[in-house]
């Protein structure tokens, strides 16, 4: 007989759909919402195993991964928030994705409770005086936590507009979805799995509005886009704009904007007491 369970994104009952051995020594159970279709493991009682170190040596991505984010993320700042001013890397590991984005001219600091900050040290969330930020980010953090509504509450107080990594579920059948890769089971760290039905749940509880790009991209935000502002920067829409029956040049927005890199390295110097 299948297990239930209730879904912790919308309670709804859970099934289970399988089962698969979790850090190569824990039988575990994978459950599917009835609604929603969100799933999830058994309690995950090995995390801490699976967290000795935070960041797995399967993750030979990470540097390419953050690479890409920075084009898709200055994407969607300078498109949709060009009034954005302060933003904050939830979770964001050694720091790679908080430099990147500075020495591209957007005032970014790292927030991470178990690692280390290596690649951006003075620009943890510590070291702003920042309470609020414009637009928070998260990448690949979603499918780790283990009790998502409270652990996005924490990620939604710190920005009103959120900007997350995540793999949707892309099959149907349990036995394809037993075989996605993104389980990742090997490692343990990755417990909770979303489909865009609970997106939409989790944006109208949080009263946000849920924009999906390639589908791997979330944002959710207070602010409704554009048209063009969709189009563009979600849906990758290059349109035309049409005047008098001519055409004209693409629509695109692109902000000019001016590296961090030179005055980091003088305020890092000046708090060193080198000058």
């Amino acid at each position: 007989m299948l297990q239930n369970t209730n879904c912790k994104i919308c309670q709804s009952p859970s099934e289970k759909i399988f089962s698969k051995t979790v850090l190569t020594k824990y039988e575990t159970n994978y459950y599917q919402c009835s609604n929603c279709s969100f799933m999830q493991t058994d309690e995950p009682h090995w995390l801490s195993e699976a967290y000795e170190a935070a960041i797995t040596s399967l993750d030979i991505g990470l540097l390419s991964r953050n690479i890409h984010l920075r084009e898709e993320v200055s994407k969607i700042v300078d498109c949709c928030y060009p009034e954005a001013k302060s933003f904050l890397d939830y979770a964001g590991g050694y720091g790679a994705f908080t430099r990147l984005m500075r020495d591209a001219g957007y005032n970014f600091y790292n927030q991470d409770d178990y690692c280390e900050n290596i690649f951006a040290k003075n620009f943890d969330i510590d070291d702003s005086a920042i309470k609020k930020f414009d637009i928070v980010t998260g990448f690949e953090v979603l499918e780790h936590f283990n009790h998502p509504l409270e652990n996005i509450k924490t990620v939604f107080d710190y920005a009103d507009t959120a900007i997350f990594s995540t793999e949707l579920i892309p099959f149907s059948s349990p036995e394809e979805i037993k075989n996605w890769w993104y389980l990742t089971e090997e490692t343990g760290q990755h417990i909770a799995f979303y489909t865009t039905k609970a997106m939409e749940y989790i944006a109208q509880l949080y009263n946000r509005n849920y924009y999906c790009r390639n589908g791997n991209i979330h944002v959710f935000t207070t602010k409704k886009l554009s048209e063009e502002q969709v189009d563009y920067a979600i849906k990758n829409i290059q349109k035309k704009r049409y005047f008098f029956g001519l055409i004209k040049k693409k629509v695109k927005f692109k902000i000019n904007r001016v590296s961090l890199l030179e005055s980091d390295y003088q305020n890092i110097k000046k708090k060193l007491n080198l000058l």
